[in-house]
């Protein structure tokens, strides 16, 4: 799925003078929203000055999730319990031939076996086709988050989050909408562009260029799965709202990390704040 892809990889080629941080403002109450993607190359640090900027401003730092729980035993068993199938089922029940035999002849080329896969559910077939093709692209660093997530530790400074780990699982189960087929078929086509999109995707983060961005991949996510499109970034938004503006209550200073889709559109967290009237102006 696109919106995996475009949350699993961080930009490196610098482009314009902006960069994907916005600082959020209610009279002298303040929160910073950065893009994130969650993986990076080594090459891509030095990050753009403006998160350095945002983070060193707050005192408090915002996750989608919280990241250590994502890292503990307990996650990894709910995730092997409801993204695998534990009835007996397996993958070559719940595709089509043809799309079996495309699956398999891609994990191949990547001198990787189906068969260590078969009771993978399409949903998480499709993250895992996603990681291994990053990757393979050289993606092997911690991301955005994790590397603040990390700072912030060592500093110190206060964690909050929007979403437990578990609720993130749901959001991932809920991939292909009961269409199994389509969602790897999806899945296969989007990882086979990753390699001549990349350099373009990089410069749309990199530069904060949310309509490029937009443009060039969730408006075909939201036509191709438009179910999906509402749950894993519509509705969260949504959902975060509340808390969004309650930190622009009080002069705490906050610094909020999310996926960069989440800050695209015209349903994205960043317009949605603009429309109850608070004043959003992107750094350099």
């Amino acid at each position: 799925m696109r919106f995996l892809l475009l949350s699993s990889f961080l930009l490196f080629t610098f482009t314009g003078h902006a960069a994907s941080v916005w600082k959020v403002t209610n009279g002298d109450n303040t929160v910073y929203i950065g893009g994130t993607l969650h993986l990076l190359s080594p090459d891509d640090f030095p990050l753009p000055d403006a998160y350095a900027q945002a983070y060193n401003a707050a005192t408090k730092l915002v996750f989608e999730t919280d990241i250590a729980g994502l890292n503990s035993p307990a996650f990894q068993q709910d995730t092997l319990k409801h993204l695998t199938y534990q009835d007996g089922t397996r993958l070559n029940d719940v595709l089509s031939n043809d799309t079996y035999k495309a699956l398999a002849d891609h994990l191949s080329s990547r001198h990787l076996s189906i068969d260590n896969f078969a009771h993978y559910t399409p949903a998480l077939i499709s993250v895992t086709l996603s990681v291994v093709e990053l990757r393979n692209l050289g993606l092997t660093s911690q991301g955005v988050d994790e590397f603040y997530y990390f700072q912030a530790m060592m500093d110190n400074k206060q964690l909050d989050w929007f979403e437990s780990p578990q609720q993130q699982l749901a959001f991932i189960k809920s991939l292909g909408d009961g269409d199994d087929d389509q969602i790897i078929r999806y899945a296969l086509e989007d990882v086979l562009q990753i390699k001549d999109s990349i350099g373009e995707l990089k410069d749309y983060w990199r530069s904060g260029n949310m309509a490029g961005m937009e443009q060039s991949s969730m408006q075909e996510f939201e036509a191709s799965f438009p179910k999906v499109f509402n749950t894993l970034l519509t509705q969260r938004n949504q959902n975060w709202l509340p808390m969004l503006t309650g930190m622009l209550s009080t002069p705490e200073t906050e610094f909020v990390l999310v996926g960069t889709m989440h800050l695209a559109g015209a349903k994205s967290v960043l317009s949605l704040l603009e429309k109850r009237g608070y004043s959003v102006q992107q750094l350099n």
